[in-house]
């Protein structure tokens, strides 16, 4: 199996939210991505689940919001379909945190 080059994940922090996990899986010349934030207000979880290949061209595999359960559902899932019948797991990652956005700043990427 070949697997791409590990790389760094960067977010940033959002008042009212927070990351609540980031996970990765490996597949032949892929990998798995999943994202996951909490709202501090009412313990909402939206996530997104992406496969992206070595041309960083993804695919959304799922997304949505709800419990923390829901979230975990969706990964067990994904899991099972495309990690597990390759021998890979999903691996939990720590971001990097670029800074705490600012929401009254459209695009942070040209600060």
């Amino acid at each position: 199996m070949q697997r791409l080059p590990e790389q760094d994940i960067y977010v940033y922090k959002t008042p009212g939210e927070e990351v609540h996990k980031i996970l990765v899986g490996d597949l032949d010349q892929k990998r798995l991505k999943a994202f996951s934030k909490v709202d501090v207000t009412n313990e909402q979880i939206t996530y997104k689940i992406i496969a992206e290949d070595a041309n960083k061209k993804t695919e959304v595999l799922a997304e949505g919001t709800g419990s923390p359960a829901d979230f975990e559902k969706e990964v067990t899932r994904l899991g099972q379909q495309y990690l597990e019948p390759v021998g890979e797991n999903w691996r939990e990652i720590q971001p990097k945190v670029m800074k705490v956005f600012d929401p009254n700043h459209l695009c942070p990427k040209y600060e």
